[in-house]
């Protein structure tokens, strides 16, 4: 998912929970008992237990500890909020009920003043959201990936390590030209060569102005406010939604319409929007080419900066954990020999390679607190009520650093999988909790891990991935707030780890 999207989802949460809890609120009502909550102001309700500021994940996780509960319940004047810390519990509500907690919140100010309601990823759940997610889950199911897709996730990987080769320093901007190049060639057919690219330009410039985007909005707090006229004084936010409307619309329709041209021309590569644009539609009430280009643009705009985070995560962890990159690159130079690049069929020869893809998704989930879900009824859990239209927020990070299933929960260690006597099964695998739950698990989860696997074992077989003498550890470094968490800038130093690197590569190496 996009940065404009991680920005304006969290504003808009932040917005209709935190703006409304200054107008107080009352914890019992009816009699009703509610799930356990830090205690109340009469007037402000929850207001100062409500994270703000940054590493809201982690303040969840430490304010479920302190009121000894896994399950944080919040309200603010008919807004409530329900914080998930444990795999339990969101197996128990997300997975068992997910027939109840599969929508998404009402936020104003991104599905109605922006337009992104057309999004799979934020859509309310029903007939329409069935269809989309039932086409996208095909298009990426594990044997549609491996017999489609792994050619061009190979293509792009190999590009990405011959630019790290020439230009090692450009770490992060590699990285996004090659998720971006894999999410435009399997959506749309269409050939990244860099950032310079129209469309990667045009996705970058929705991200930069949804960075301008205040993280509360008082629209998603007073919602009859999106009819005031733009002109109005202090109607800013609905000028401001005009703009990122227009950017975000050619974001969705500038690649569709290209595709559509070249299909025309007969010159079109076979691509995921060629594809359904020559299939019957699984909704017939909406019309076709806009039921295609909502299905390309849900994977445009969400496809490239998971990995992106994903990634920068493990190339950070590379430098403060040599120990587990030489286990690794042993592996690799006893299977792979230094004779050629791995490949997916090697996969299954490289269990720590394994590991180190998991640990990857669990040390620094790239979603620490996923997309918030929405109960479409009451329900009971636990015997606390928990009123339809809850908020819920399922905090992966607390999952994946839960210490009932997590030893030493803040270390990178891929030896944390392998069965013990203490415990026979390893550890649970991340991939449980880190591409989300029930109705709404991540259809693209199959793709993500194909791609992780093939660019953290490649780059691991040619380049030694170093801390640079001097520089501070993980202590340096920030997490941003927003749906995908990039971590800050980090010091690295990236060299060829032996002589022939270059040479699989097919480039010269610099001088």
């Amino acid at each position: 998912m996009s940065e404009t999207h991680s920005t304006l989802l969290y504003g808009g949460v932040t917005a209709l929970v935190v703006g409304l809890s200054i107008f107080g609120w009352r914890r019992s009502r009816g009699g009703r008992t509610y799930p356990p909550g830090p205690p109340a102001h009469p007037l402000l309700g929850n207001l100062k237990d409500i994270p703000t500021g940054g590493s809201e994940w982690l303040a969840y996780e430490q304010l479920g500890k302190r009121i000894g509960s896994d399950v944080i319940y919040m309200t603010a004047l008919g807004s409530h909020l329900l914080v998930l810390n444990s795999f339990e519990a969101a197996r128990d509500l997300l997975d068992k009920k997910g027939s109840l907690y599969s929508s998404r919140p009402r936020l104003v100010m991104i599905k109605e003043m922006m337009g992104w309601d057309w999004n799979l990823i934020l859509m309310s759940y029903g007939k329409l959201f069935t269809a989309y997610r039932r086409v996208v889950q095909q298009e990426f199911s594990a044997p549609v990936v491996a017999d489609r897709y792994r050619p061009v996730i190979t293509r792009e990987v190999h590009n990405m390590l011959g630019q790290l080769l020439r230009a090692p320093e450009g770490l992060v901007k590699h990285l996004k030209t090659m998720a971006g190049a894999v999410i435009m060639m399997v959506t749309y057919g269409h050939q990244v060569t860099s950032m310079d690219d129209e469309f990667v330009k045009l996705a970058e410039q929705v991200r930069e102005h949804g960075e301008k985007t205040p993280g509360s909005n008082i629209v998603d707090i007073f919602p009859f406010m999106k009819y005031i006229p733009a002109w109005f004084p202090g109607a800013g936010f609905k000028r401001e939604a005009m703009l990122k409307y227009r950017l975000a619309m050619e974001m969705r329709t500038a690649p569709y319409a290209e595709v559509m041209s070249r299909m025309a021309a007969g010159t079109a590569v076979p691509c995921m929007v060629s594809r359904l644009m020559q299939e019957d539609l699984p909704n017939e009430n909406v019309d076709k080419g806009e039921f295609v280009k909502n299905c390309g643009g849900v994977v445009y705009s969400a496809g490239a900066d998971t990995t992106v985070a994903a990634l920068a995560n493990f190339f950070l962890a590379m430098t403060l954990y040599p120990d587990v990159q030489a286990r690794a690159q042993k592996e690799l130079d006893e299977v792979i020999t230094r004779d050629r690049l791995p490949t997916f069929e090697d996969r299954q020869r490289l269990p720590y390679l394994n590991n180190v893809v998991k640990e990857s998704l669990r040390w620094k989930p790239v979603a620490p607190l996923a997309v918030p879900h929405s109960s479409i009824e009451d329900d009971e859990y636990r015997g606390g009520y928990i009123p339809k239209d809850t908020t819920v927020l399922p905090n992966i990070y607390a999952m994946l650093h839960d210490e009932a299933h997590y030893k030493n929960p803040n270390e990178f260690d891929p030896d944390r999988y392998l069965p013990t006597s203490d415990n026979p099964e390893g550890e649970p695998d991340p991939s449980r909790a880190a591409f989300g739950f029930g109705r709404r698990i991540c259809p693209g989860r199959f793709f993500a891990d194909d791609s992780l696997f093939l660019t953290i074992s490649s780059a691991l077989h040619v380049f030694s991935i170093k801390k640079p003498d001097g520089s501070k550890g993980v202590e340096s470094v920030t997490w941003s707030s927003g749906l995908v968490s990039l971590p800050s800038p980090f010091p690295f130093a990236i060299v060829p780890r032996f002589a022939g690197a270059p040479d699989l590569l097919n480039v010269s190496e610099p001088v």
